[in-house]
């Protein structure tokens, strides 16, 4: 993982394996992501498996 590769959404959706809908509507309870001008959004792949290990489950 390459703490410098930055995601659109789309990437992260088929990565998450949902709807990039999805994305949208959960913003504040999901990944963290940057906007950039132009209203551009992209996540930073290394705070994207951060945010997952923060949710990983064990039971």
């Amino acid at each position: 993982m390459d703490e410098n590769v930055m995601l659109t959404r789309q990437e992260v959706a088929d990565r998450l394996r949902v709807d990039k809908r999805w994305l949208i509507r959960n913003a504040s309870e999901g990944p963290e992501y940057f906007k950039l001008p132009g209203g551009t959004i992209r996540y930073s792949e290394a705070d994207l498996e951060n945010w997952l290990k923060q949710r990983k489950v064990k039971d």
